[in-house]
C-alpha cells in the first residue's frame, strides 16, 4: 500500500470516530429509547423497489433496512408526535411500472415523503416526477447523474459509483496485477460505474485488454469469456448485478478461463451468490460499502436488530436505506413540521456518522461522505479484506486455477 493509500484508509477510519451532534444521535442506530406511542394520522413515506424478478435480492435487503428504521422510530415516538408508515409497491424492475407507482404515490396515496426505487435505471425515470412534486426523495441510486442540481429534491444517499471498484483497484495494484478485462452491463448503473474502473485502473497503472458490454438480459456468457480469457488477464471486472456476475464465474469456470483475481459489482455482496454458485464462488470478490463488523456509528445494535428482525445479517443495501431512513426522520424531527424545501435543506446540512459510514452531501445532493470496501468468499463466508485497516482477514490471491 502506497503512503497515499494508508492516508486514505486511516482517513476512513477517522470517519467512522466522527459522532453525531447532540440533535443527531438519532442517526446511529440501534435500540430507541422508551417513548410516548406515536398516535394520529400517520406520516405517510411511499417507495417502489423491485422486489420479485432477477434484480430482487439486494433490493428486498433495502426494504428490510426501511422496515427496521421505520419500526424503531414509531418506538421512540414516531414523527411529530405521528407514527411513520411505509407505502411500498413491487416495480418489478420496470421503469415504465415505477413511474405509474410514483405518480400514484403522490396523487392517490398523499405520501409525505419518498424513498427511491432500487435500480439507477428507475430513480432516474421517477425523478422528474417526484421534483416537479417538490417531495424530498432519499436516493440510493449510485449514479451522480441526478444529484447534479438539476432534480433539487433528490438526496443521495450511497456511494457514488466512482468511489465503488476502487478498493478492489487499489488490491490488484497492490499485489502486482498489470492487465484486466472488463465486462460491463449496458445499463445505467454499470456504465456509469465502469467509468470509474477504467480511470482508476489508468491511476493504478492497470491496462485494460479488454472491456466490452453486453445486454442485460444476457444469460449464456461463454462467447464473452472466452473473449476475456483470450488476452490472458491478470484479473477480470465485472460491472454487473448478481445475475450476471453468477453467470460470468459459471462460464469462467466451464470454458476453462483463468486470471489472477475475479471481481464484480453487487454480485458477491449478496448471500445468494454463494448459494447459487457453490464451490465456484470461492475466492471471488466483490465490493462493498458496508460490513457487519465495522466500528461505525451504532453499527453493533443495527446488526443485532436486524438479526433479530429478520434472521440474516445485513448487506451493504440494508445498511444504507436504514441510514437513509433515520437521516430522513431526523430532518423532520429537527425542522418539525413536513415542510419540503427546510426538510431538504436540513439533510443538505447534515454531516453525521451512521451505520453505513460518514454521511455527507453537497450542496446539489451528491453523496460526499461514504466509502467502499473489498470483500472476498473465504470457506463458504464473506470476509472484508481491503483496505487492510478494516480487514477481518488476509486476502486469498491468486485465484486458483479450475480443476
Amino acid at each position: 500500500m502506497t503512503r497515499k493509500d494508508t492516508t486514505r484508509a486511516f482517513a476512513w477510519a477517522g470517519r467512522f470516530a466522527v459522532t453525531a451532534l447532540a440533535a443527531l444521535t438519532f442517526v446511529a442506530g440501534g435500540a430507541p429509547a422508551a417513548a410516548a406511542a406515536p398516535s394520529g394520522k400517520p406520516i405517510k413515506i411511499g417507495l417502489s423497489l423491485t422486489l420479485t424478478g432477477p434484480y430482487s435480492p439486494p433490493a428486498v435487503f433495502e426494504l428490510q433496512g426501511y422496515e427496521l428504521a421505520a419500526k424503531e422510530i414509531n418506538a421512540s415516538g414516531g414523527l411529530l408526535g405521528r407514527p411513520v408508515e411505509l407505502v411500498k409497491y413491487d416495480d418489478q424492475g420496470n421503469p415504465s411500472t415505477a413511474v405509474q407507482l410514483y405518480q400514484k404515490l403522490l396523487t392517490d396515496d398523499h405520501v409525505n415523503l419518498l424513498l427511491s426505487p432500487f435500480e439507477t435505471d428507475l430513480t432516474s425515470a421517477v425523478a422528474p416526477i417526484v421534483n416537479r412534486a417538490k417531495v424530498v426523495m432519499m436516493c440510493l441510486a449510485a449514479n451522480p447523474g441526478a444529484f447534479r442540481g438539476q432534480y433539487p429534491y433528490l438526496i443521495q444517499a450511497m456511494t457514488l459509483t466512482s468511489r465503488y471498484m476502487v478498493p478492489a483497484i487499489d488490491l490488484a495494484a497492490a499485489k502486482g496485477y498489470k492487465t484486466m478485462a472488463l465486462l460491463v452491463q449496458n445499463t445505467q448503473f454499470p456504465q456509469d460505474l465502469a467509468k470509474g474502473i477504467r480511470k482508476e485502473a489508468a491511476r493504478k497503472g492497470i491496462k485494460i485488454v479488454f472491456d466490452q458490454d453486453y445486454a442485460p438480459n444476457t444469460t449464456d456468457f461463454s462467447a464473452l469469456v472466452l473473449k476475456a480469457g483470450a488476452t490472458h488477464p491478470d484479473v477480470i471486472f465485472g460491472a454487473t448485478y448478481l445475475a450476471d456476475a453468477e453467470g460470468i464465474m459459471r462460464a469462467a469456470k466451464a470454458q476453462n478461463v483463468n486470471a489472477k483475481m475475479y471481481v464484480f459489482s453487487i454480485g458477491p455482496v449478496e448471500p445468494q451468490f454463494y448459494t447459487g454458485l457453490g464451490p465456484v464462488a470461492e475466492g471471488v470478490f466483490g465490493t462493498t460499502l458496508y460490513f457487519h463488523t465495522l466500528k461505525t456509528n451504532g453499527n453493533t445494535e443495527f446488526v443485532k436488530g436486524f438479526q433479530g428482525m429478520f434472521h440474516r445479517l445485513p448487506d451493504y443495501h440494508a445498511a444504507v436505506a436504514y441510514a437513509s431512513l433515520k437521516i430522513l426522520a431526523n430532518a423532520v424531527k429537527k425542522v418539525g413540521s413536513l415542510d419540503e424545501a427546510k426538510i431538504r435543506d436540513a439533510i443538505l446540512n447534515t454531516s453525521v456518522g451512521t451505520v453505513a459510514g460518514h454521511f455527507q452531501v453537497s450542496k446539489t445532493g451528491m453523496q460526499i461522505g461514504y466509502s467502499s470496501y473489498a470483500l472476498q468468499w473465504q470457506h463458504g463466508q464473506q470476509q472484508l479484506v481491503w483496505p487492510k485497516a478494516f480487514q477481518t482477514t488476509a486476502p486469498m490471491l491468486p485465484h486458483p486455477a479450475w480443476k
